[in-house]
């Protein structure tokens, strides 16, 4: 992110909660265990009695998993977000814009130790040269390093969608201040399918300054959400762009401009290979949010409203059922045509057909 940018959005978020942490506590500093990364939320939701985490917590598992993300001519933030016992290896991750014309990357923990890290290939991310604009894959990059220290990952990863206000903290080292900053918001705005161009999809108030790309976004239940990635009031609205090349209204871009906005992690689990997820014990990503559904139009579009019409549900009362095709109308009576086992598959598939009852749902509904 662009200099002028966080200075420009540090005098406008000046209201918001700011915690900063030049160094850190002896806590943080000292070796981390399973007890000291495992901290149980405090405090429970009114509505839904769910735990929740309070923002002392989440401050705590914010500073525990944010690291600096160290470059020969570039650097940001990074969140660490999972672990392999096989060989000791962590997989942090950050944006492609923090990497662009790094040779050489460094990671430093909370613990102040400095670990070389490199690239996890054969993922959808963006390239790192060039302009990150350029190209429309998402601005991610996941970053491996080994140590034998114990380092704590997030409490959970939301796989799924989050809701629309919901509290949420952001955190990454600010450049501005070379120290850890973590700021309180809330997401006002959700973009998906299709997102804006590289993946950013979760509008929310915090302030994200400049060196806080790819810090993590929490929600007061200790998920890991996403990351950070543009900071409010740019200079230039060439990030306000939707994957599909439509351009917001102007009332739409001045609504965007007032939020930073997040890429969220459920879009990292999509396009990393299945087999890091399983070695790294990974959730799936959640497939049912990644396809958009494209409406057909033109004589496709007749087609498909053809065939709506004409094809139904068939429901036997042995449970099973299948579709069929309405081929011929006399008076009330319509004949349907259907494959041969959907009303006749005895139970040892030979002999006569099982004396079941049929019910035909019609497009409309009725049966």
């Amino acid at each position: 992110m662009n200099l002028k940018i966080t200075i420009i959005s540090s005098l406008i978020f000046l209201s918001f909660p700011i915690l900063t942490l030049a160094n850190p506590p002896y806590s943080l500093a000292e070796k981390n265990t399973s007890t000291t990364c495992n901290i149980e939320p405090e405090n429970e939701n009114p509505n839904t009695k769910e735990p929740t985490y309070s923002q002392r917590q989440l401050q705590t598992i914010a500073k525990q998993i944010t690291v600096s993300v160290i470059g020969d001519n570039n650097g940001g933030s990074g969140t660490i977000f999972a672990f392999s016992k096989k060989d000791n290896s962590y997989l942090v991750v950050t944006n492609s814009h923090v990497l662009l014309g790094v040779n050489q990357i460094k990671i430093k923990t909370p613990d102040g130790k400095t670990h070389a890290a490199q690239i996890i290939p054969n993922t959808n991310f963006a390239e790192l040269t060039g302009k990150p604009s350029s190209n429309d894959k998402p601005d991610l990059a996941i970053l491996e390093f080994k140590s034998n220290q114990i380092y704590c990952l997030p409490p959970d990863i939301l796989n799924g969608g989050i809701s629309k206000d919901a509290e949420v903290i952001a955190t990454g080292y600010s450049h501005i201040k070379n120290e850890i900053v973590l700021t309180t918001g809330t997401v006002k705005k959700i973009i998906s399918q299709p997102s804006l161009k590289q993946g950013y999809e979760i509008g929310y108030t915090s302030n994200v300054e400049q060196g806080m790309s790819g810090g993590a976004i929490l929600d007061i239940q200790g998920n890991l959400v996403g990351i950070n990635g543009i900071s409010a009031y740019p200079i230039l609205n060439s990030g306000y762009v939707y994957t599909n090349g439509k351009v917001p209204t102007n009332t739409e871009i001045q609504e965007f401009r007032k939020l930073s906005w997040g890429i969220p992690i459920r879009t990292v689990l999509a396009q990393v290979k299945p087999e890091v997820l399983t070695a790294y014990n990974l959730p799936l990503p959640d497939s049912k949010q990644e396809l958009e559904e494209v409406p057909l139009t033109g004589w496709l579009g007749e087609l498909e409203a053809k065939a709506k019409q004409i094809t139904v549900r068939i429901d036997s009362s042995s449970g099973s059922n299948g579709s069929g095709v309405i081929i011929a109308k006399k008076g009330d009576i319509y004949t349907v045509l259907t494959a041969a086992h959907v009303v006749c598959k005895p139970p040892d598939k030979v002999g006569p057909c099982e004396p079941n009852t049929y019910k035909i749902l019609t497009v409309d509904g009725k049966e």
